[in-house]
Formats: structure tokens, sequence, C-alpha cells
């Protein structure tokens, strides 16, 4: 996520609408929303190490670090349309990215003879979101939403012939299309929500053809949850998020096809939201989930580490006057680590006793203009 309302709870709330975020969330739930404008900056440090071993790992170099800063900005618009025909909503997002930037390679004959290649990589993603709910009555609402897409990559990672790729750490571009679907139904106390985003397709990187086997696409993803007020001040949101990243070439394919093996994510986000005043709002966190990669193709991973598996989070938000609020969040995510057991695909075999340690923390500060 992006917004400091949403990431306060451990990105949970699919059932419990906050900002204009919710149009990329769940597009049935902005119809509770009023008119406003939302934006964050979302500041991310990783903190990674890496260790390569075996036959290829460079060894010459001792632990390679990548402490990185990254900063997102976002922002939407909620816009109520009257007579009950429904909500738009909307925005500019960033819901994923990576990157890693080692001092030197992490195999050992392209930190001799290759220039010191296979070190780095970023990817950004960045989405156009335009959304509708509508109230169909008795609590009930569903929405929709079109999500466009720009992907940014760039990469002097090794290809299947163990030479760096010919797109050679420079910028490619492509663009990108999909769609969701979403639920809400509300109680006095108690909601629900659901949403289904669609696999988001995205014109192959030319660039990087000797590297990558089909193009980046990003997932289906189905979330879906309840919030319920355990009193009158105190809300708890419980989520529940699936990403089918083996439904998709790139990610669930072999490596020998110019893919990453990756497995689908299953995760749970706890939040809790307390109102202590009308204008100050505390708000915490937990979110784990099952990881994308495992420890038979580490060595192959170590440059894209989606390895964390739990975050912690915290938050809150104060109302300057009736127009204007501000809002805090931080997020820890707990090192893990993990160890190739050689019995992967080909660089597993050469990189067998790779280690890999990968957390982070990041901080977003929000804004909100209700109008």
């Amino acid at each position: 996520g992006n917004d400091a309302l949403q990431l306060g709870r451990a990105g949970s709330g699919v059932a419990s609408p906050r900002s204009a975020y919710w149009a990329y969330l769940n597009p049935a739930s902005i119809v509770h929303l009023e008119r406003r404008f939302d934006s964050s900056w979302y500041m991310v440090h990783t903190d990674i190490e890496l260790e390569p071993a075996g036959l290829i790992g460079n060894r010459l170099d001792g632990t390679l670090e990548s402490e990185d800063i990254y900063n997102i900005f976002s922002g939407g618009i909620i816009w109520p349309l009257k007579n009950g025909k429904g909500t738009l909503g909307g925005g500019l997002y960033v819901p994923s990215g990576t990157g890693v930037d080692y001092p030197h390679s992490r195999n050992w004959f392209s930190r001799i003879f290759q220039g010191n290649a296979d070190r780095r990589l970023l990817y950004q993603h960045m989405r156009l979101v335009t959304a509708y709910g509508y109230e169909l009555g008795n609590g009930w609402a569903v929405g929709a939403g079109l999500h466009t897409s720009l992907t940014r990559f760039r990469t002097d990672h090794i290809t299947l012939n163990f030479s760096p790729t010919r797109g050679d750490n420079a910028w490619d571009d492509g663009l990108g299309i999909g769609f969701n679907l979403g639920v809400y139904k509300t109680w006095s106390r108690f909601a629900l929500g659901a949403t289904y985003s669609s696999r988001h397709w995205t014109q192959h990187l030319d660039k990087y053809d000797d590297l990558l086997g089909s193009p980046l696409d990003t997932p289906q993803i189905l979330q879906c949850g309840i919030a319920y007020k355990l009193l009158p001040e105190l809300e708890l949101t419980v989520d529940y998020k699936y990403l089918n990243w083996s439904g998709v070439d790139i990610y669930g394919g072999k490596m020998m096809d110019g893919c990453f093996n990756w497995h689908d994510q299953h995760g749970v986000k706890i939040g809790l939201e307390l109102e202590a005043s009308h204008k100050l709002t505390f708000m915490a966190g937990l979110a784990h989930s099952s990881r994308p990669i495992d420890e038979d193709h580490l060595f192959l991973a170590s440059l894209v580490p989606v390895a964390i598996r739990t975050h912690v989070t915290a938050g809150l938000s104060y109302a300057l006057n009736d127009k204007h609020g501000i809002h805090f969040a931080a997020i820890h995510g707990f090192n893990n680590e993990l160890v190739d057991t050689g019995e992967g695909a080909l660089l597993s075999h050469l990189g067998k006793g790779t280690r890999l340690d990968s957390g982070g923390q990041s901080i977003v500060l929000g804004y909100t203009y209700m109008s």
C-alpha cells in the first residue's frame, strides 16, 4: 500500500474505507466516503545482506549489503455524484516495487571479468486508477475500477548463458491495463468487504528479452475481510489476501525458461483503530504472509529479495479542522534469513549455501483535504 490510513492498520481495512486509496483497495466501499483529496509521501528503507556461496558465489568481497531509501508519492480523490448516482474515485498509486544495489557482483566471474555486473535491480510499477461505487440499498454496495499502469525496470542480472543482460542496467518501460471488482456490506457495528483484482497485463520489456521470458504482468489478487466495532470508539479489522504468482508466467514459470519459480502468497492482516477524540485517532496492526520465494531458488531470487513475512505497524491521524487532516504511519518488516539448499535449478546448484537476510522499515506521511 501507499496510504497512511491503510498502512497504519497493516494494510487491512477492505471493509473499512478511510481515504481515496480505497478506490484502489475496494471500489465498492468508496460510497461511504465524502468528497476529499488524499496524498501520501512514503519513504522505504531496505536492509538486505547477501553472502554468496557455492561454485559461482562471489566470496572475494564477504557479505554484500544493500541499504537503500526509496521515496514514493501518491494521491487520489473521492467525488460523490448528486442524487444518489454513485461515487467516483481514483488516483495515482505505486502498489509494487523492489530494488537492490549491492556494491559488488554476487558471482565471482562477473566480479573479475564482466565489469562488476550482476549486482543491481530496480522495479517500479505505477497505476492510474479510475473507480466507481454504487449503493444497492440495505447496506450493500458494488464497485469496479479500471487500472492503467507504467512499469519501469532496469538491471545488470546475468542471463542463462552467464553473461550480463544486454539491457545493461538501462531503464525500459512498459504500459499495462487491468481491472478490479468490489463488494461491500454494512450493518450497525459490522461490515464485510471483498475485492478481486484481475491479472494486470503489461508490455514486454524489449531491452531485457535475453533475461525475461515473458512480460512482467502482476498477478490476480483477492482480498476479503471484516470490520467490527468492539466499542463505539474501537474498531477491529481482519483481512485475508491471496496473490496468484504461479498464474503469471514470468513469476511462476521455471528458471530455465527465463522465469523465477515463485509460489502463490497467502496473508493475514489485523488492524485496530482507536478514536481517542474527535480529532485524534490511533492505529496499530500486524501482517503475516507466506513467501513467494523459497530456499531451493534463493541465489536466483537474491536480486529480488522478497523474503519478509511479518510486519508490525503503528500510526495516528489528526484532524486540524473540518477540512484539513494529517496522518502518520510507521512500518517495521522483521528480518528473515534464508539459505539456498542447492536442490533447485541450475543457479541453485551453483550457488548452494548462499545466505540472504532481508528486512526493512518505512514511514508514511499523509495529508487530507475535505471539500
